[in-house]
């Protein structure tokens, strides 16, 4: 493309410095022709001549040409006789160098005045780029900030929704959709403990977050552990400084990677959920204290009347069958009396393992207080129970127990235990039921002990 503007800075250049000099000398030439023979008359045309030089070619030019046209008035002072012409050319020389030294101090200040305007521009074009700068800072800080606030609203929804859970199953694939909704990209997973793979091989091993952005540039790994991964970020999970699992994401697409950004949010999620894996950790167990026995591992009596009115409603709305049973260990104070209260733990404890091991997970087993342990029996008729409960008795009847004694060598003993058994029959609360299951219990201690009772309207 043809640069106009170039074109005419060249003309005008090739104007000022070699056409009109030129035309100037060739000017001069002529007037100093004429000069000679008219020279007042003749004189005032060079200073036409010099002031069309001097504006348009510079003061160098005019400054040459003022020489040889003062330099040729004086010249001529010397050759003629009129006396008045003399004065004339005098006063024409001082008045045109008058005129040239006149114009070359304004021209001065001019030159003084545009160098002052152009610093005094090139300070404010200065302080416009620093403050444009300083907004362009400003408004990137503000695009941080604004970014921090929307990341801060992410944090605190994934908070929000991670403290909604205590269970851990749940947390994991909780934590699963919330990092593939706020990072929006890839496949997310999130396993706990350790899984034979070489990325995640390399955080366990190293104790370091991976980002990969582009397998194609990385040369840590081989190709066949890419295979169509195109970009992959593993963070590890701690809880308590302990490695506890990993979140892992994956891309196979080209144009989707992860980046430093996404491992900055991956890494605060990670905290996050350490922090809420430990609470959920602590809160189990503390659950677990509230609701189990400390002596047996079973449910405390507390728990156990809980779950019970829940199950009794549930029954009830579904038509459903529930056996409750009333268990009581055969003279259980002569164990602590002959042995000492340790081997009667034992002996509770060893029961209770029993109990817990012929139960379904459904079926809830506690201890009712002392020697007696209650369980209730889900989605059972009362002859599936009396059989079950009738072969634990049996079962227990030829157990051999071993329980320390104060020597610190166990001892071998056997035990017996009676039974008593409830079948829901349209009972709105818990006390109704458990005061049958108790009457049947109370039946079979009276009768003998080591007996299985069910309960009958008419005892």
């Amino acid at each position: 493309m043809i640069d106009i503007e170039a074109y005419k800075r060249f003309f005008i250049d090739i104007l000022t410095t070699i056409i009109l000099p030129v035309f100037g000398g060739i000017c001069f030439v002529i007037w100093i022709f004429y000069f000679f023979q008219y020279p007042v008359i003749t004189f005032p045309t060079v200073f036409i001549i010099f002031l069309i030089i001097y504006f348009l070619s510079g003061p160098v030019f005019g400054g040459v040409l003022l020489a040889f046209t003062v330099s040729a008035g004086l010249f001529a002072i010397a050759i003629i006789d009129n006396s008045y012409d003399k004065i004339m050319l005098i006063y024409e020389i001082i008045w045109m160098v008058f005129v040239f030294f006149r114009l070359e101090h304004h021209r001065n200040i001019y030159i003084s005045l545009k160098r002052k305007l152009e610093v005094e521009h090139e300070v404010l074009d200065r302080d416009i780029a620093l403050i444009q700068s300083s907004i362009t800072e400003n408004e990137k800080r503000s695009s941080a900030l604004i970014q921090r606030m929307a990341n801060f609203q992410k944090f605190e929804k994934i908070i929000s929704s991670l403290e909604s859970s205590m269970n851990e199953h749940e947390l994991i694939k909780l934590i699963e959709e919330l990092t593939s909704k706020f990072i929006s990209k890839g496949k997310w997973k999130t396993k706990r403990f350790f899984k034979k793979n070489i990325f995640i091989e390399y955080v366990k091993t190293n104790k370091i977050p991976l980002l990969i952005t582009d397998t194609s540039d990385d040369k840590r790994f081989s190709n066949n552990d890419y295979k169509d991964i195109t970009s992959i970020i593993v963070m590890p999970i701690e809880v308590e400084g302990l490695y506890w699992g990993y979140i892992e994401g994956i891309s196979i697409i080209k144009n989707i990677k992860f980046n430093d950004s996404d491992l900055r949010l991956l890494s605060v999620l990670s905290n996050i959920l350490g922090i809420i894996l430990y609470n959920t950790s602590l809160f189990n167990k503390i659950s677990a204290l509230v609701i189990t026995d400390g002596l047996t591992g079973l449910y405390t009596r507390t728990y156990f009347i809980e779950r019970l009115q829940e199950e009794i409603e549930r029954a009830n709305s579904n038509n459903l069958s529930m056996v409750i049973a009333m268990i009581d260990i055969d003279h259980f104070k002569s164990v602590n009396d002959k042995y000492g209260h340790i081997a009667g733990d034992m002996l509770l404890r060893q029961i209770a393992d029993i109990l817990r091991k012929r139960f379904r997970e459904i079926d809830i087993i506690a201890r009712y207080g002392g020697e007696e342990f209650t369980i209730f029996i889900s989605q059972t008729a009362i002859t599936d129970g009396f059989a079950i409960l009738e072969e634990i008795r049996k079962n227990i009847e030829n157990e051999k127990f071993f329980l320390p004694v104060e020597s610190y060598h166990p001892i071998q003993i056997r035990k017996t235990i009676s039974i008593g058994l409830a079948e829901l029959n349209k009972e709105k609360t818990t006390d109704e039921i458990i005061q049958k299951a108790d009457l049947a219990l109370y039946k079979a201690k009276n009768t003998g002990r080591n007996k299985t009772c069910i309960y009958t309207e008419n005892k």
